[in-house]
């Protein structure tokens, strides 16, 4: 099984690859912050994480409009 790293090692660093890629990570971690709703600790944790993502996502996806 690959981790995290190994996948991105094997990822062109496109500005527009990795946005889409940051999107989909945050899309990922709203689902389960939704799904642990009821846990305040895992709730908070996974909108932490999918915070994150969307700003990283958000900052790649500026880059794209600034290197065409």
């Amino acid at each position: 099984m690959l981790s995290g790293t190994d996948n991105l090692q094997n990822r062109s660093y496109d500005p527009e690859q990795m946005a889409g890629y940051h999107f989909v990570k945050a899309e990922h971690f709203e689902r389960m912050k939704m799904a642990c709703a009821g846990n305040p600790p895992l709730f908070y944790q996974y909108a932490e994480q999918e915070y994150f993502h969307k700003a990283l996502a958000h900052r790649y996806k500026g880059m794209v409009g600034w290197m065409q």
